[in-house]
């Protein structure tokens, strides 16, 4: 019986493996077609540690800029919470005898003093047309302009100081006798305070008239309404 030559399922030109027939196909050491072509291409993984090093500065600025933000939020914060009492108090008065011979105008000398003022505390408030007014029973009796003033850290007493009077003008006798008598029966007498106070509010507040004039004259806490 005659031999067959065998002839092979490929033909050499159409093998992809170097035209070696019969041979197990090896795997390709061939770079990707980019990275053959640019050798000097950066991969990947150098873009991205490149990025990062570039937003680090500015990520770092930003960081800085936040703390700095919360802690200036933090500061306002404090100081409004912390905001100081503040008190009022009779220092002097005049045109109030009914027994004088002459009567002058009414006047009243008031002290403003503050209580829990923190080390670093600062602000400022009044003058302008900040204008209060003294009454009592809900007739005014005199008014003044507040003053200009501060208040710093470790500062308590006398912080401010007001004279509210009724120039040109004198209290009618009754309303003096009323105010006498109130003294002599009760032992004091209670006059209100209130009015706008720029860059504080409006200010209410109570001051007393003893009759004990050797007494130490109490002060009382003013309520500021923003």
């Amino acid at each position: 019986m005659p031999l067959v030559k065998s002839t092979p399922a490929c033909k050499h030109g159409a093998n992809p493996d170097g035209n070696l027939p019969n041979r197990r196909r090896t795997k390709s050491n061939l770079r990707p077609r980019d990275e053959a072509l640019n050798p000097n291409a950066m991969k990947p993984n150098d873009r991205s540690v490149l990025l990062i090093c570039a937003l680090n500065p500015a990520f770092a600025m930003c960081i800085v800029c936040l703390m700095v933000w919360v802690f200036c939020e933090g500061a306002n914060t404090n100081v409004a919470a912390h905001r100081p009492d503040l008190f009022v108090r009779l220092i002097g008065e005049g045109g109030l005898d009914p027994q004088a011979s002459q009567p002058a105008s009414p006047v009243f000398q008031l002290a403003f003093d503050v209580d829990g003022v923190s080390p670093g505390y600062r602000a400022c408030s009044g003058g302008g047309d900040s204008l209060l007014r003294v009454s009592d029973h809900d007739m005014i009796l005199a008014w003044g302009q507040m003053p200009y003033f501060c208040i710093r850290g470790g500062q308590s007493t006398g912080v401010a100081t007001l004279e509210a009077m009724a120039e040109a003008s004198v209290l009618r006798e009754e309303v003096r006798n009323l105010v006498r008598r109130e003294v002599h029966v009760v032992g004091r007498v209670e006059f209100d305070v209130e009015g706008e106070v720029a860059g504080l509010g409006y200010l209410r507040c109570k001051f007393f008239l003893l009759e004990d004039r050797a007494a130490d004259v109490p002060r009382s806490l003013c309520l500021v309404h923003h």
